[in-house]
């Protein structure tokens, strides 16, 4: 059962990136931006130089180094998460998602030191939200970390009922 799951933990590593790749090379390829058929969401071709939200984008190095850091501790954790417990599953879901979309971007950045957002929602009711252009790796790390702590929330209410 360990190595299915790091089977899966391994094609949803890879299978980010590559979703990433050929969604840039689309995006890449169409004039924009533009928007959807109903006008919900837009499509862009942004060069994000810093981490989310362009936080320290004049600061390359540094961005680079974090992303190295956060990207090689999300991995290991992942890595003792599958091999050390049978269960946890949603524990693991959090982090295929979260290693996918990490690896993405930081591929991404260690090649061309930026990384390409080209998704938002320009109509959305938040107004903080319609400006924020993000990419599938974005939305696969903010899940991955959403169900990261539903888990880790699950893991502890179990600990707390049967204590």
């Amino acid at each position: 059962m360990k190595l299915l799951s790091i089977l899966i933990y391994l094609i949803v590593l890879i299978s980010v990136p590559l979703f990433e790749l050929l969604a840039k090379k689309h995006i890449k390829a169409r004039k924009l931006p533009c928007y959807n058929k109903d006008k919900t969401s837009m499509f862009h071709y942004v060069k994000n130089r810093g981490m989310m939200l362009g936080v320290h984008k004049n600061k390359p190095r540094f961005v680079l180094i974090t992303t190295i850091i956060v990207l090689t501790i999300t991995i290991l954790i992942s890595l003792y998460v599958f091999l050390a417990f049978e269960k946890l599953y949603i524990l693991k879901i959090g982090l295929m998602l979260l290693s996918g979309g990490s690896l993405s971007n930081s591929l991404e950045r260690f090649i061309y030191r930026y990384v390409i957002d080209y998704f938002s929602f320009p109509n959305c009711i938040f107004k903080k939200v319609r400006n924020v252009v993000f990419n599938f790796a974005d939305i696969c790390i903010f899940l991955g970390f959403f169900i990261i702590i539903i888990g880790c929330l699950f893991i502890w209410l179990k600990e707390v009922i049967y204590i």
